[in-house]
């Protein structure tokens, strides 16, 4: 064979050549975490050498799967997500969904009935498996599969957790304002009671900042009306403090007659200008 004949043979077999790149944690590492709070569900697992899976779940949203790579993609691209058994089971593999693969350290995020469906998988016992070609080159296989080693160890805890999350989440907690009566500091119960929603989301949820504006009405000096928005603001800030909210989670400002929301020459006006305003803000 003339040697420029087998030099194309072996140019033509080198160019086509490519590898297959596997992503699976072994059996005797594969692990499961769950953490939760009433308002944050999360299972995690991790991928050796690629990065995590990660089931999450905040109350008042939806489940959502979300794959995290060490490396970032590089470019967006497309995704095959296959169910395949475990290799001590019957052979057998189906393709449940194709996807967008996204450029950055998270290049797989789905949400409702398809991050059911995963979930679903790994309690029948099979592999979710993620299969594109490499972010570098487009031309090598890629393989990132989800072990279920260990998933129903963890399963009903997560569960739990989704059971028993808030029913809306911390964003949906409202402003509200907290009145007082004529020269007074002290809260009543039905303004305590208001308070409610705010402490039960705060107590959980350390992104949540509390900003404690105190007014008062035009009567009397001003001075005196200063030094009394912030005993109101104080009364406010100790009762919050007293039922579990963090003090670094609560500021105050005392504003004294400056802002009222009313005129100060009617009853109702000045009644209304008698506040705490309760500002919710989120990091």
């Amino acid at each position: 064979m003339p040697k420029f004949f087998t030099l194309a043979i072996l140019l033509l077999f080198t160019t086509n050549l490519h590898t297959v790149q596997r992503y699976q944690t072994m059996m005797d590492a594969a692990d499961w975490r769950v953490t939760s709070s009433p308002i944050h569900c999360e299972m995690a697992h991790h991928i050796s050498h690629f990065g995590s899976g990660l089931f999450v779940f905040s109350s008042g949203g939806e489940l959502a799967f979300q794959l995290h790579s060490l490396e970032p993609a590089r470019r967006n691209s497309v995704t095959s997500l296959y169910s395949i058994s475990p290799f001590w089971h019957k052979p057998n593999e189906k393709e449940l969904a194709q996807l967008t693969l996204s450029k950055g350290k998270m290049p797989v995020y789905v949400g409702g009935e398809l991050a059911y469906r995963i979930l679903y998988e790994l309690q029948e016992g099979r592999h979710p498996t993620f299969h594109y070609k490499d972010w570098a080159s487009f031309e090598d296989d890629v393989y990132v599969s989800l072990s279920s080693v260990k998933f129903h160890q963890k399963i009903d805890e997560f569960k739990q957790c989704i059971n028993n999350a808030l029913p809306y989440g911390s964003d949906k907690v409202k402003d509200t304002d907290i009145f007082f009566g004529t020269n007074k500091a002290r809260l009543s119960k039905p303004q305590r009671k208001k308070l409610g929603e705010i402490i039960l989301f705060a107590k959980v949820d350390s992104g949540m900042k509390i900003q404690l504006n105190g007014n008062a009405d035009g009567r009397g000096r001003r001075i005196y009306n200063k030094k009394l928005s912030a005993r109101r603001t104080a009364a406010v800030e100790k009762y919050l403090i007293s039922k579990g909210v963090p003090a670094a989670q609560i500021s105050q400002k005392a504003l004294g007659e400056s802002r009222p929301v009313a005129s100060n020459r009617s009853q109702r006006g000045r009644k209304n200008n008698r506040r705490v305003d309760v500002i919710i803000k989120h990091e």
